[in-house]
């Protein structure tokens, strides 16, 4: 199975995912415990929208909302 990796900007962590092919930024930003309203996805300095087809292999988390 292919492997994106996520760097969480806030925790300063990364964390590989497997993902099947099909699946969404969003699917996999779930199965973080996160939710998609809740972050921005970057590769690089551009912006990529959570109902995109996963297709980078190294995104940057940025949370924008606080969780409590």
């Amino acid at each position: 199975m292919p492997v994106v990796r996520f760097r969480f900007s806030r925790s300063q962590t990364t964390t590989e995912i497997d993902y099947a092919e099909g699946d969404t930024y969003a699917d996999l930003i779930l199965r973080c415990g996160l939710i998609p309203d809740t972050v921005l996805i970057f590769v690089g300095d551009r912006s990529i929208p959570e109902d995109a087809v996963v297709c980078e292999e190294d995104v940057t988390i940025e949370e924008t909302a606080s969780r409590g």
